[in-house]
């Protein structure tokens, strides 16, 4: 018998998908590593939301909301490779970085260690801890792009109870080997935690591949989604082991009896999410992660990264220094242009309806799905007429 072959997946229709995001037609938009764009999907989806208040009242918690809760939480399994019980929605990072490192025994091993690439939330979380008695070591970049592997194994030592660092780091857009980092910690007794909020959606993660034992992440970026959820996954074996000091009555086993006297934590993930959620926010997620999922994170990797080299290419045969990885593989969305005014530049740009960031010495430019080729010559045609002035 004839083995049918496996079915090759269509390309998106990316005309299209450009459709489902109406603030395209108002700017060239290339800002998405700050905030994606809004979907229609997201306003219909919080407008059902307010439908469902204005009706039911507080009976929307019992019949809808909730489910609406679970719902999220199985779009991010999903998108990330991981079992519905090992996730758990917050409000953002700094609220499940409390969650998880106040789990977390330093008694024996006082270290955490990061990187100077890292997003600030990260390191400063944990230089507030200090007068605990919690050390951490923040590794300098040699060449402020990358951080070798190397450097992590020499730090990773027997007083290290956490190595805490992004898969993909802000002012660079270099996608570090987190398989490879959760090894070096999990060989010395460390445990891993990822911040991969540059990254989740964007470039595609398998958390049991990868192997680490936290990963965080919010919908504001590449899931766009909005700002006011953020997501967490905890390995399923650590589950029970962690008992977090930040908790409240939605971390509770019997949440709806009320009870003051005793907390009996919840068996899963959800143990870790302390206080109500803020359903607005639940339902532009989750609409947001609904198309994240239907396209796929190997058709958006490929687009996005199709779109990056276009304007890398641009930007470099006109002779302007980046700021990114040799290796186009190690790129994720994020082109770092330096520049000696990054203000100027970027309001110059808003000036012309092109939407960019700016970061200490470099423009940030951060092309998605939905922006095309058209709009890299538009940006880059933009910046060599601002700063034809000043050449």
């Amino acid at each position: 018998m004839l083995q049918s072959k496996p079915l090759r997946q269509a390309q998106p229709d990316w005309s299209a998908w450009r459709e489902e995001f109406p603030g395209l037609q108002k700017s060239v938009y290339m800002n998405t590593v700050s905030l994606g764009q809004l979907s229609r999907r997201s306003r219909t989806a919080v407008n059902r939301f307010l439908d469902l208040w204005t009706e039911r009242g507080a009976s929307a918690w019992y019949g809808f909301w909730l489910a609406e809760v679970d719902s999220l939480r199985k779009e991010f399994a999903h998108l990330i490779g991981a079992s519905l019980e090992e996730v758990a929605v917050l409000p953002n990072i700094s609220s499940a970085l409390a969650a998880i490192s106040s789990s977390l025994d330093f008694s024996r091993r006082k270290r955490v260690v990061a990187c100077e690439l890292d997003f600030p939330t990260l390191t400063h979380h944990f230089l507030a801890r200090r007068s605990e008695g919690l050390e951490l070591t923040i590794l300098p970049s040699p060449d402020k792009i990358s951080m070798p592997l190397e450097a992590f194994d020499q730090a990773i030592d027997e007083q290290t109870a956490l190595v805490a660092t992004n898969r993909v780091y802000f002012t660079t857009g270099y996608i570090q080997d987190v398989k490879a980092l959760a090894d070096i910690a999990h060989r010395k007794g460390a445990l891993c935690l990822i911040d991969d909020y540059q990254g989740t959606g964007q470039v595609p993660i398998d958390v049991k591949k990868a192997g680490v034992d936290f990963l965080l992440t919010g919908g504001l970026k590449w899931l766009i989604g909005g700002p006011g959820v953020a997501y967490m996954y905890v390995r399923r074996d650590l589950i029970p082991e962690l008992n977090p000091r930040v908790a409240g009555w939605f971390g509770h086993r019997r949440q709806f009896d009320f009870d003051p006297y005793t907390l009996e934590f919840r068996q899963d993930a959800r143990r870790f999410e302390a206080g109500t959620p803020a359903m607005a926010a639940v339902y532009a997620a989750k609409a947001g992660l609904e198309i994240i999922n239907e396209i796929g994170p190997q058709q958006l990797r490929q687009r996005t990264a199709a779109l990056n080299q276009d304007l890398v290419a641009r930007l470099q045969e006109r002779g302007y220094t980046l700021r990114i990885p040799a290796d186009p593989n190690r790129q994720a969305g994020i082109t770092i242009l330096e520049s000696s005014d990054p203000m100027m530049l970027t309001r110059a740009l808003a000036k012309r309806d092109i939407i960019v960031d700016k970061r200490p010495g470099a423009v940030r430019i951060s092309p998605y799905f939905y922006n095309t080729v058209e709009e890299n010559e538009i940006t880059v045609a933009a910046i060599d007429e601002i700063l034809k002035p000043y050449q």
